[in-house]
């Protein structure tokens, strides 16, 4: 029997109860010697002419990639594994524990999709930190679909039928790098996200912005990072919103829908800066339109009774 013949086995061929079902972590690789051999390979950017350089080690727990991007023709370097049949479609993401050097990487993965009757990948990217041990979660809504780099329209992300994955850098720089896999797994479905989640337990702010890019969403978070202790003590969590890019809540990454429906709640257009502050009995205290100065949310979070309650126990 094939490699990917034992992955169908491991992944699809369980019981109800077993890590196939929603509830439940599935462990694809930890790259044991007894784990499956998913048939990793390199690819870089000489295909095209580049002159990058990569390759792989894989050690009993653990698969090094190594090597040294050249931006001067492709300036990728990648490691692949073509030949898997993966049901993943009862689970949220992928989930990688990693050792990085400080630099992105892309996480991709590959289905029977065609456009034009070409192979379409679906790329995600992640940043590492530097000699530090991370666990990465990157859900399935954040895939983009991609044809030898450009992006395209579609088609969506089949998670039933995964017929590869692998790991990239492709981060328009040169110079050398090093990253560490122990182990890719397939994290399970949350609970769709609401801000009543936070209700009673923290206070909410809420930023939202066509992109990253925006000047209002950067002054508002310079503002923050410069009152980040005053923010943690007031038991603040927050929420940022954007048309495009990567939408968070605390450290959890919303989908498009989960952020629709809080702009929903709020009463917030999609296209320009809109700021909200939601206390802890989740009613809006506060709603602006442009940056706003730290000090003045934090003294209306001051006056609030609850906030009087906390203060007088501490």
């Amino acid at each position: 029997m094939t490699a990917a013949g034992l992955i169908l086995m491991t992944i699809i061929a369980r019981p109800a109860s077993a890590d196939n079902s929603p509830g439940d972590e599935v462990l694809l690789t930890d790259f044991t010697p007894d784990g499956p051999d998913f048939g990793w390979y390199a690819l870089n950017d000489g295909v095209m002419g580049g002159r990058s350089e990569g390759g792989f080690e894989q050690h009993p727990g653990r698969l090094l990639f190594t090597g040294n991007t050249n931006t001067r023709g492709g300036g990728f370097s990648s490691i692949r594994a073509d030949d898997l049949q993966l049901d993943l479609s009862n689970h949220a993401g992928v989930r990688l524990k990693v050792r990085g050097d400080g630099r992105r990487y892309t996480w991709r993965l590959t289905t029977e999709a065609r456009w034009r009757g070409r192979p379409v990948a679906y790329w995600a990217d992640f940043d590492t930190e530097d000699g530090a041990w991370t666990a990465v979660d990157i859900p399935f809504s954040g895939f983009v679909p991609k044809f030898r780099g450009y992006r395209l329209d579609g088609p969506a992300l089949d998670t039933s039928r995964i017929t590869g994955m692998g790991l990239m850098i492709y981060d328009d720089r040169d110079g050398p790098f090093a990253v560490q896999l122990a182990s890719i797994s397939a994290f399970p479905q949350a609970a769709a996200f609401t801000l009543a989640d936070y209700r009673w337990n923290a206070r909410v702010l809420v930023v939202s912005a066509p992109d990253s890019d925006d000047p209002a969403l950067e002054a508002q978070e310079t503002a923050l990072a410069a009152a980040h202790d005053e923010f943690i003590e007031r038991d603040l969590v927050l929420v940022r919103m954007l048309d495009v890019g990567v939408s968070t809540a605390g450290s959890r990454q919303l989908t498009n829908g989960e952020v629709a429906a809080a702009r929903t709640a709020l009463g917030i257009r999609a296209g320009a800066f809109a700021l909200c502050l939601i206390g802890k009995d989740g009613s809006v205290k506060l709603s602006n339109d442009a940056a706003t100065s730290m000090n003045e949310i934090y003294a209306l979070i001051d006056t609030m009774p609850m906030r009087r309650r906390e203060q007088s126990d501490r």
